[in-house]
Order: C-alpha cells, then sequence, then structure tokens
C-alpha cells in the first residue's frame, strides 16, 4: 500500500515526494527509483526533510511510528486500522493533538464516489432503518499482524457509524477460526443503534470469490452500493396497477418495482484521500476521519473480536 501512496504522491500538484522509508533498503530503493524521492531505512531520517507522511507500516507499528513522526512536527496519514487496540489509537490521537498536527487515518472507503454519493442523498433527509454490510475475498498474504475484524470490517464498521450518526448499544458476533492458528477468518455482526437501527456486517477471508457490498433500507428506498464497481443503485417500491386483462378481485395485478442507476463519476479513492489530506494540510478542509472517529471505530471492532473469539468454531 505504501508503493501506491508513492505512486499518487508522485502525480499530485502542489507535493513533492522527497522520501520512500522502509526496512528493506532494497524495497525501499525500488519504489523511489519509480516514482522519486530518496530511499531511507528510518523513520528519524525524515526529521527535517518532509512536511507531511503517510504511514503504511504493519497496523502494529503505527503507534511507535505515529507518535515519533507527530513528534517531529510531521502531519500523518495513517492507513486504517488507525491501531491495533483502542488504546493505541487513542495514544496517537492524542499525540496529534499535543503536537498541534494534522492527523487522517486512512478509511479510503470513505472515498469511494459510490459511498459518497450516498452519503450526500441520505443527509437529504432519508431515515436510515437498516443496514447489511459485506466485504468477503480469499485467503490474503498481505495481512498477517491483524485478524479480518481490523483487516476488512473496520471499513464497514467506519461507514455503517457515519451513516447512522447514533450510540451502539448492543453487539452480538460470531465467528470463524482459520484451518491454521485461532485468527478470525469468518465474523458475523450484528449492531443495535440507539434509535433501533440494525446493521448486519460479515467480513471473510475464506470466501473464494470477492464481495463488497452495501446495502441501507430507508423507510422507502433500497440503496445497494457495490464499491469495487463503484455503482450505485436505488429501489423503490411503485403502486398496484391492475392488468388490462382483468382486475384486482381477479388477483390480476402488478407490482411496479422502481430502479434507478445513480451517475457516478469513477475516480482512484486514493487519489481523493491524499488531495484531501494536503488540503487538510493546508487548513483548507478538516479531515473526514480524524483520530477521534478512527478510534470509535477500533472500539467497536474490539467488541466484536471479542464477542466473536468467545464463540467460535
Amino acid at each position: 500500500m505504501g508503493a501506491n501512496h508513492a505512486r499518487v504522491y508522485s502525480g499530485l500538484k502542489g507535493a513533492v515526494l522527497a522520501a520512500v522509508v522502509d526496512a528493506d533498503a532494497e524495497r525501499a530503493a525500488s519504489v523511489a527509483a519509480q516514482y522519486g524521492g530518496v530511499a531511507l531505512t528510518s523513520p528519524s531520517e525524515l526529521a527535517g526533510l518532509v512536511d507531511a507522511a503517510s504511514i503504511a507500516v504493519p497496523s502494529s507499528l503505527h503507534l511507535p511510528v505515529g507518535v515519533e513522526l507527530l513528534g517531529m512536527g510531521i502531519d500523518c496519514l495513517v492507513e486504517k486500522p488507525l491501531a491495533v487496540t483502542p488504546a493505541d489509537g487513542r495514544a496517537l490521537a492524542d499525540a496529534a493533538k499535543k503536537a498541534q498536527r494534522t492527523l487522517l487515518v486512512g478509511h479510503i472507503e470513505q472515498f469511494n464516489p459510490a459511498v459518497e454519493q450516498l452519503t450526500r442523498i441520505l443527509r437529504g433527509g432519508s431515515t436510515v432503518r437498516a443496514i447489511d454490510a459485506r466485504r468477503m475475498s480469499a485467503v490474503s498474504s498481505r495481512i498477517t499482524d491483524v485478524d479480518v475484524v481490523a483487516d476488512l470490517m473496520i471499513h464497514d464498521i467506519e461507514i455503517v457509524l457515519n451513516l447512522v450518526g447514533q450510540d451502539v448499544i448492543d453487539v452480538v458476533a460470531r465467528g470463524v477460526n482459520a484451518a491454521e492458528g485461532d485468527s478470525l477468518a469468518y465474523v458475523t455482526a450484528l449492531l443495535t443503534f440507539s434509535d433501533g437501527t440494525l446493521a448486519s456486517l460479515t467480513a471473510s477471508r475464506i470466501t473464494q470469490n470477492q464481495v463488497r457490498e452495501l446495502q441501507v433500507t430507508t423507510e422507502d428506498r433500497l440503496f445497494e452500493v457495490d464499491y469495487a464497481a463503484q455503482e450505485l443503485r436505488i429501489y423503490r417500491q411503485g403502486r398496484i396497477g391492475m392488468l388490462d386483462t382483468g382486475d384486482l378481485a381477479d388477483g390480476q395485478y402488478v407490482l411496479d418495482v422502481g430502479t434507478e442507476q445513480v451517475f457516478v463519476r469513477r475516480s482512484e479513492p486514493l487519489y481523493a484521500e491524499l488531495t484531501h489530506f494536503l488540503a487538510c494540510i493546508r487548513g483548507e478542509e478538516t479531515p473526514r476521519v480524524d483520530g477521534d472517529r478512527a478510534v470509535r471505530a477500533i472500539e467497536i471492532a474490539a467488541q466484536i473480536t471479542e464477542l466473536a473469539k468467545g464463540l467460535t468454531i
């Protein structure tokens, strides 16, 4: 993911990719040669060299690396999850406040244009009653230090919390362990919010097909987001009408269900996210997902993990 950040930064107006840092010197040199900047092997070498940095190290290293860079006066974008535990996430959020630096957390689905369209429509007055989110894929060797909740479900937790905008008052979760080891590989959770809204979330790293779907039910419409295709559809039940050959008494009727394909201008979410990060640094915008908001998502994720671990198969 760090290489993708370097690729996008190298093409952004108003920014210069000054350095690439990786504990693997060969990896750092390879990325720097491709996209620019000097190749370094330690975050400490960034002092006085950069104004801002993306932290795309393993999640377990977000806290020490983030605290070090923020302490240097460097604005930071930290990939999701902000930290492995709520306590670590809070420590990072506090470090940013103490240093008076920008902290943006990389919940990239907030920059998916289909999600942005959905958010705008719902803010127009629709009341969310239920949400169903599914994020499933096969085993990945890229993420090894966090379970499926912190790796995949955290995306949808953050989206759901933002869309509902109420406190979670109850959490139920069940999980399935990976074939080897005790890491959660498949988890389903049910969140109940203070206004009665329900959210069902499923995340899997053992499903032999990639699924990235979000469905939002309101009192009069169903919204369906395909994250990967960046598509948004709206379903609305129409009126009952009589057929030409019969009447309602004979059961001859049709039920019209209208479907709308919302126009979504497709774009790369990472490009939008890093552009937003630069705007936040300049004081033109405020972080869409700041430290406090990211910690809230981690707290719910931690609850889900603990409940799922207690009732796994």
